[in-house]
């Protein structure tokens, strides 16, 4: 495999398959890598400084308060000097007797003390540091050789709770904008949608003449090309079934006249039997080659219990003195052409009632999906001939004898049904040593 195929198959694999997945991909995947861009950024550039900043103003306070606490010795001055910080700096500064720091010092930083920790180094003394999360603060005890000083400070000193109100408020405008836009795609996208809903209900031939063109320019000029195309196709199959109505009545007139003659005639003359027969084979091609061409008939579709349609389609063939077994796993009822699907099974049970004597026939639903069978203990066909059966005119028998078959035509109707449902037939081989015909059909 080459890097673009490579490349290829891994887009394939990663990427969504649906458009509406796909555009929220578009949309949303460019608004949280700018999001976490910018967050890093404006914690680098920003949120660090600034933390650093307040950490380095609350560490120089603290200094002076100690440089001060030093320069004068007397308890009244130093009262004064405490009450004048503790008002101008908004620090909690307490002195003691010396005491001796702890042999193991372990100050772990969090979010609010990461940057005040560093900062504290540069005041020279052992020093332990407790969060005081009720009181909103932290105490720090700096252990000096003559004293030892408690200071509490604010969290408001040393650290930035704007921070957190930009996130939230990022995050919160990110998400409110996404939304409103996925609200506005979404309306993009659903003409889209129907376009795609009515191309696959005109592919399984269903009603679309409800649907109408919508959404932007462009997606309205493919559903304007869409409908043209059905115009154009539906304008065809009545242009043919008007046409073979004609060739309909045009050949039938002198084939009946031209049995009419032959019955008065002597029916002893061997020529005159031949010729009745010639007739009766032309008759019957005629209407065999009109049930093709009318194969897409004007049948509206009904919803259908197709247990129901099979049980009585096999009850006729069984008053015709075929035995069909009939093996079902479970009901259903979907929109169908019903004489068209009953047909379809028509021709096929027929066909295996005339090669053998063991006749199967399977309804199984499973995975949205309805597969009929048709499996009988004949001869079967060769597996090189299987997809040549269902071309028109197209016979195993060559002499193209009446007492061995039609005219070639029945298994094309066959899978010109099938198709107009949406659904594909295909041949396989039988359990029951002969041939099996499955179709499938989208429920």
């Amino acid at each position: 495999m080459n890097l673009k195929d490579y490349i290829r198959s891994a887009r394939l694999r990663l990427l969504p398959r649906r458009l509406w997945s796909r555009a929220i991909l578009i949309l949303v995947l460019p608004v949280v890598l700018l999001q976490v861009v910018s967050g890093i950024l404006f914690y680098d550039n920003h949120w660090q400084n600034v933390s650093r900043r307040l950490a380095l103003g609350v560490v120089s306070d603290i200094q002076g308060a100690l440089a001060m606490y030093d320069a004068f010795p007397d308890q009244a001055d130093r009262d004064k000097i405490l009450d004048i910080i503790r008002m101008s700096a908004g620090l909690d500064v307490r002195f003691s007797a010396a005491r001796q720091p702890p042999a193991v010092i372990k100050n772990k930083p969090n979010t609010r003390t990461a940057e005040l920790l560093p900062a504290l180094e540069h005041v020279g003394a052992p020093f332990v540091l407790l969060n005081l999360n009720e009181a909103r603060s932290v105490l720090i005890t700096f252990y000096l050789p003559d004293y030892t000083a408690e200071v509490i400070i604010p969290y408001k000193k040393f650290f930035s709770t704007t921070t957190y109100v930009f996130a939230w408020w990022v995050l919160f405008s990110a998400l409110l904008f996404t939304g409103i836009a996925m609200l506005f795609l979404r309306n993009q996208i659903r003409p889209v949608l129907r376009l795609s809903e009515a191309a696959k209900n005109f592919g399984l031939g269903r009603d679309i003449d409800k649907f109408k063109p919508e959404g932007a320019t462009e997606v309205r000029q493919a559903a304007l090309s869409f409908l043209q195309m059905r115009d154009r196709i539906r304008r065809h199959i009545d242009e043919r079934t008007r046409m073979l109505a004609g060739v309909s009545h045009d050949l039938r007139t002198p084939l009946t006249r031209m049995r009419l003659q032959l019955a008065m005639m002597d029916s002893s003359d061997d020529n005159i039997a031949d010729l009745q027969q010639d007739v009766s084979e032309m008759e019957r091609m005629v209407n065999g080659y009109l049930d093709f061409a009318r194969g897409e008939g004007k049948e509206k579709i009904e919803s259908t219990d197709i247990v129901k349609l099979i049980s009585d389609t096999l009850m006729g063939l069984h008053k015709n003195g075929l035995s069909v077994q009939f093996i079902c796993n479970s009901a259903l009822t979907m929109d169908v052409r019903r004489s068209d699907l009953k047909r379809c099974l028509w021709n096929l049970v027929t066909n295996a009632g005339r090669y053998g004597t063991q006749i199967v026939v399977s309804m199984t639903v499973a995975d949205k999906t309805l597969e009929i069978s048709v499996e009988d203990n004949g001869p079967g066909i060769p597996p090189e001939k299987r997809e040549d059966v269902f071309k028109a005119f197209f016979r195993l028998d060559e002499s193209r004898n009446a007492e061995t078959g039609g005219v070639g035509l029945g298994l094309t109707i066959t899978r010109d049904i099938v198709l107009a449902h949406g659904g594909k037939i295909y041949m396989t081989d039988s359990t029951l040593g002969g041939l099996k015909v499955v179709m499938l059909f989208p429920i």
